[in-house]
């Protein structure tokens, strides 16, 4: 069992309706910042943390729309007669607010690769991730019909990689990827996150995952095992309201040895393993730590000022939102999601650089590109800048919080790459409306046989 340490902390485009202006709505930024494109309003969203999305498909085979990427063995430049510029997509979601060190830092790290590499262009621009103008519904509208208006590299969600990959919109990885983006650099069962059927489609760059918060002053240890909770009884919040199965009880599901899946791919719920998590949320009931209210939580936000305000003393956190919030409260633990045996689980996302382009002199400038910030120290002071978690071990060992560091090393160490297709599955639909059942005064054993009997309907 792994021991975790407390934290002492002060804590324009439109979809192409008309393909002429693609090419130069494309992507947003400031005015006045030379390292992104021309502002454009339909691309200046501002993205919330909130639970991860996931694929609503299984991960099936892609179709073979996009070809395999060139090889090329070393990263070295070679100048060509007319410069290549290098098109970059960078998400919302992961874009530094204007005058944050963050962006101070990115504008930083992409004006020295122009100017090591100056036999190239080096265009980023600013995209939502999502709705109109988004990255994903960008590439599917415009790559049949104006393919130059699109990047050679962006980042995306695994999500949307899963359905870039199917649609035959991204190109896969395994002859590509630089030698210096070896796995031995990434952190153990990070590089499953951007693999499809164990094809390479997105190399990992900046992660999220789940675990919890408790306040030090309330708790001597953390409370690792469904006894601890129930015993000290503290108050507790996690975001149970959400229209998947939250990820708190999908993972002490998954933990406690039930599946959602059988090995043939059919749907399915385990009943023991489902009475036992009921059963515990049963008997947290009775005892005043849970309640319907859970339900009303559909976000890691919608809580965390009860928390600032000790009102409650342990709430379940993703990683993107515990970093951006830790500075508001002092003397916070850091532990697992607590689960029957105590033994640690997390649910692993994140976005990953995925390539685009199909031209070989483009892979090779997309190639350095990608070489360029997934070095070590630039992933990583960037990475802590921002407020998400590298992908590379030794960028999360450079981090000047070492605590928070040391925390997510060991934990996700136990991570889990869900398909999203599983955690919107009939099972997953039936176990959270057990939950609800629960949580509204129904035992256990009758909310896991009312699961059970919606599956074999």
């Amino acid at each position: 069992m792994h021991r975790f340490r407390t934290v002492g902390l002060a804590l324009c485009t439109a979809a192409v309706a008309g393909v002429m202006l693609l090419a130069g709505c494309s992507g947003t930024g400031t005015a006045t910042d030379p390292t992104i494109g021309p502002t454009s309003a339909p691309d200046m969203l501002a993205s919330g943390h909130s639970t991860p999305a996931t694929a609503q498909h299984t991960e099936t085979s892609p179709r073979s729309v996009a070809s395999q990427p060139t090889q090329q063995n070393t990263p070295a430049v070679q100048p060509t007669p007319e410069t290549i510029t290098v098109a970059v997509w960078w998400p919302d979601e992961l874009y530094p607010p204007a005058d944050s060190a963050a962006l101070a830092l990115l504008d930083r790290q992409l004006d020295s690769f122009r100017s090591t590499y100056s036999a190239y262009g080096l265009d980023v621009r600013r995209k939502r991730t999502n709705g109109l103008g988004g990255i994903l519904p960008t590439l599917r509208t415009a790559a049949p019909v104006a393919p130059g208006a699109l990047p050679d590299l962006t980042l995306m969600r695994r999500a949307d990689m899963l359905t870039a990959a199917t649609e035959g919109l991204i190109v896969p990885l395994d002859d590509w990827i630089p030698s210096d983006v070896a796995d031995s650099n990434l952190i153990a069962g990070t590089r499953a996150l951007g693999e499809i059927n164990g094809v390479l489609y997105g190399v990992p760059y900046a992660l999220n995952f789940f675990h919890v918060a408790y306040r030090a002053s309330v708790f001597d240890q953390p409370l690792l095992t469904f006894d601890d909770v129930l015993l000290n009884e503290p108050h507790y919040l996690f975001p149970a309201g959400t229209t998947l199965l939250n990820w708190t009880v999908l993972l002490q599901y998954l933990e406690a040895g039930g599946h959602l899946v059988d090995a043939n791919g059919a749907v399915m719920l385990e009943r023991e393993p489902l009475v036992t998590v009921l059963d515990y949320y049963a008997r947290g009931v009775d005892r005043g730590i849970f309640g319907t209210n859970l339900l009303e939580f559909t976000q890691y936000d919608d809580y965390w000022n009860q928390f600032v305000a000790a009102e409650v003393h342990m709430v379940g956190v993703d990683s993107l939102t515990y970093l951006s919030q830790q500075a508001s409260v002092q003397n916070v633990g850091l532990a697992p999601i607590p689960t029957v045996d105590g033994l640690p689980v997390t649910a692993l996302d994140g976005w990953m650089w995925v390539l685009t382009t199909q031209d070989p002199d483009r892979q090779q400038q997309a190639r350095t590109f990608l070489s360029w910030m997934m070095r070590i120290s630039q992933q990583s002071a960037f990475t802590e800048a921002f407020g998400v978690v590298p992908s590379q071990s030794r960028a999360l060992r450079l981090w000047d919080d070492e605590v928070y560091a040391d925390f997510a090393q060991t934990l996700l160490e136990s991570a889990l790459v869900i398909p999203g297709a599983q955690r919107s599955n009939s099972a997953a639909m039936a176990l959270q409306q057990s939950l609800v059942a629960v949580l509204d005064g129904e035992s256990p054993e009758v909310a896991a046989d009312a699961a059970l009997g919606k599956l074999a309907e």
